[in-house]
């Protein structure tokens, strides 16, 4: 077959090459075109080939402790005489009670060696306001107690020391908690080292609670000697509780005979 020089051009767009026309005119069967290969140009960079780093993991970094508290109270109690460790609980910071207190109460009498030590309850409003233990009638009935055994917590010859069992007023005259307890036991302590009593007179629930370790109501831990740090402990009625109740007095006055036939055979 032949074409003429119109059809071959058609053909041409359509992608198909013709061969050469023979010699003679002789036909030539028709082939589609093939594309022919790009050539490669040997002297072109080669590609480069990206290669992705697996994610790096952040370094485990162990995790970091929470701080310890540190205790705000005075350290080094155990080396202070009686004036340094008044002051040292003026701005003792040992436990919550500070941060609502007005005064501290830390107690008053003998001054070097008492033959009494009397632990009372907590220290009440009128003695967080002016700092000193039972004044007004509840302090002048224990003066009166105490003379009667023999004792004072006055004057040059005082031989006796009063002090809170806790040194702050709890809110609103609530019992102290274990914290709080715990925090003042250092102050006691070392009041107990400084003064060497012979007794221990424990005078309201709180304060007889804590030196025998017992739960106890009141009326059934009086009556016997304890033990607390080595030294008897006699319980009886707070003196607030004895200007309410009169009854009591009887049986209070008991208590202090016991507590003075302990202290002379210690």
């Amino acid at each position: 077959m032949s074409w003429d020089d119109r059809q071959r051009a058609m053909l041409a767009e359509m992608g198909y090459r013709l061969p050469a026309r023979p010699a003679g005119g002789a036909p030539v069967a028709l082939a589609p075109a093939q594309d022919e290969p790009e050539p490669i140009d040997v002297a072109a960079p080669p590609v480069p080939v990206l290669r992705v780093s697996p994610p790096v993991s952040p370094p485990v970094r162990p995790p970091v402790a929470a701080p310890v508290p540190v205790s705000r109270a005075p350290s080094g109690f155990d080396t202070l005489d009686l004036p340094a460790l008044r002051e040292a609980v003026a701005v003792c910071q040992g436990c919550g009670l500070c941060e609502q207190r007005r005064h501290a109460v830390f107690g008053s009498g003998a001054v070097a060696q008492a033959s009494w030590l009397v632990v009372t309850d907590p220290p009440d409003e009128a003695d967080d306001a002016t700092g000193e233990h039972l004044g007004a009638d509840a302090g002048r009935l224990l003066d009166r107690m105490l003379h009667a055994a023999g004792q004072r917590r006055s004057g040059e010859e005082a031989t006796a020391f009063v002090t809170p069992l806790v040194k702050c007023r709890p809110p609103r005259g609530r019992a102290p908690q274990p914290a709080e307890l715990d925090a003042c036991d250092a102050v006691l302590a070392r009041q107990v080292d400084v003064l060497q009593p012979r007794v221990v007179l424990a005078m309201g629930l709180q304060a007889a609670r804590r030196l025998t370790g017992s739960t106890e109501p009141l009326g059934r831990l009086r009556g016997r000697v304890h033990r607390w740090r080595g030294l008897p402990v006699v319980v009886t009625f707070a003196p607030g509780y004895l200007l309410r109740s009169g009854a009591d007095k009887a049986a209070a006055w008991d208590d202090l005979c016991l507590a003075a036939r302990t202290g002379d055979a210690a």
